[in-house]
């Protein structure tokens, strides 16, 4: 499978009272029958909640969803739980297990909620439903994983953050038999002469691995997921 680029310019728009942003995949009312996910990644949203914004109860199931606060005060509440407030630099996950209705609020009446959030498909259907919210360490970079991870969860899959300092390379896992996708959250990477900046991300599948260079540094999401 050839390595897939996925620019935000031509990403899918959210576009719901209260709330914007743009999807990787066909989601809600950016349907996209193109793209439909990426192996067992699902969903991965930018989302912007507007100021004192409280979305209406929505459906999940079966589904591990993964969100980061890049900026404001993030609350979601729902039959696993009361969040509370959600602090930029954190992260919530939802096991929605067998599911639960989910509401999801801005808790500042002044300024406007950024989101970067994953679904993925668990291992196991009808789990019960749990949630959990986490802080990483300064240099904790394994977010989300099976086990050994800030937040243990029921997909196979393995999310990591990375920091990119300038005039530095990542590298790309090999993917023989897996896959992976690449999500910038701020910055600029490389490679073969093509850029990538905030919002834009690549899928790789049964690849060998590779580079990529940041000239001015660069904040990513890694998801390696499995076969």
């Amino acid at each position: 499978m050839p390595i897939v680029f996925r620019p935000a310019a031509e990403r899918g728009r959210l576009v719901d009272p209260g709330l914007s942003g743009t999807a990787a995949f066909s989601h809600g009312s950016a349907f996209d029958r193109d793209w439909l996910g990426f192996h067992a990644l699902r969903v991965l949203n930018r989302v912007e909640l507007a100021p004192g914004a409280r979305l209406p109860a929505a459906r999940r199931a079966n589904m591990e969803v993964l969100t980061l606060v890049l900026a404001g005060t993030y609350r979601v509440q729902s039959q696993a739980g009361d969040s509370g407030p959600v602090a930029a630099g954190q992260w919530h996950r939802l096991g929605a297990g067998a599911g639960v209705d989910v509401v999801e609020e801005n808790l500042d009446p002044a300024s406007t909620l950024r989101l970067l959030q994953l679904w993925v498909q668990p291992t196991h259907s009808n789990a019960v439903p749990a949630q959990t919210v986490a802080t990483p360490a300064v240099g904790e970079s394994r977010i989300a994983a099976p086990a050994d991870a800030l937040l243990p969860w029921g997909a196979g899959a393995t999310v990591r953050r990375e920091s990119i300092v300038p005039g530095a390379m990542f590298a790309v896992p090999a993917t023989r038999g897996s896959a992976c996708w690449v999500e910038v959250i701020g910055g600029e990477l490389a490679y073969r002469g093509q850029f990538l900046r905030a919002g834009d991300g690549l899928g790789v599948a049964d690849e060998a691995g590779f580079a990529l260079v940041s000239s001015f540094g660069a904040d990513l999401l890694l998801v390696e997921l499995p076969a």
